[in-house]
């Protein structure tokens, strides 16, 4: 817990704004995610339904973890409210994945760490093609389907993602966006990217969320975004963007939302 305090002093002492963005592309992108969070301030009514009535529940279930655990819970029987409380990504970053996705060609789209599937959700609503949303833990992936049991294009892919990731990428041939939210480690998300990688193109898009979680996760993300095939990359502080198309010279910022 200190290190993140530690890390959202550093953020707050070099985020930047939108006059730091001399690229064309980052500027316009910096100001329509600005004006697409403004109009969609209040989300998705029937997503965020979901997300209320998972913050009422009183069931209690006992989880699989197979990542760096949790922060607030040492504990394998976990209520599904506190869950929804402290996992679930809060209403401005789901905007800000499902902005992303949007902006790739969306055809292809892989989520790894469904949880309770609010983010899969939003990201379906966008998704034009397969969206692979994988989970480690059973019972979470249940509950997810469930209320995700008409998106006919959700893949969900359940079991150990060192295991499951593999077996998907052998069969795609390309992929445009990626949330990377599990695990949270350095070496498995550092392999999730390498695996990842060959599969991406000029127009993709990949967010890890929670790059300052953890002083691995940060090391992960500083040689990530180091990677030659990544030609720029935002810094939001819960989330890191990455794009891997020619827009002007490299650029790396820390921006404010």
């Amino acid at each position: 817990m200190l290190f993140h305090i530690r890390e959202y002093f550093l953020y707050f002492l070099h985020k930047e704004d939108q006059h730091s963005l001399h690229s064309p592309y980052y500027f316009n992108l910096y100001k329509d995610l600005k004006s697409y969070l403004k109009e969609n301030k209040s989300g998705n009514p029937q997503i965020e339904k979901v997300r209320k009535k998972f913050l009422s529940s009183s069931q209690e279930i006992l989880r699989t973890d197979y990542g760096a655990g949790s922060r607030w819970s040492r504990g394998q029987k976990q209520k599904v409210a506190t869950i929804a409380k402290h996992v679930s990504t809060p209403l401005k970053f789901s905007l800000i994945y499902q902005f992303l996705c949007k902006l790739s060609p969306a055809n292809t789209v892989l989520e790894l760490g469904t949880s309770l599937g609010i983010n899969t959700a939003y990201l379906a609503t966008v998704s034009k093609g397969i969206l692979y949303s994988y989970e480690g833990d059973p019972i979470l992936a249940g509950l997810a389907r469930e209320h995700l049991s008409k998106e006919s294009h959700i893949n969900f892919v359940t079991g150990n993602l060192n295991e499951t990731l593999k077996i998907s990428l052998s069969v795609l041939k390309s992929i445009d966006f990626v949330l990377m939210d599990a695990n949270h480690r350095y070496e498995p998300t550092l392999d999730y990217f390498k695996q990842i990688v060959p599969k991406l193109h000029s127009e993709s898009i990949l967010v890890i969320a929670d790059i300052h979680w953890s002083k691995q996760m940060k090391k992960a993300w500083q040689e990530i975004k180091n990677h030659p095939s990544v030609t720029g990359s935002i810094d939001f502080f819960e989330c890191g963007v990455l794009f891997f198309g020619k827009h002007g010279l490299r650029n790396d910022y820390i921006l404010e939302i």
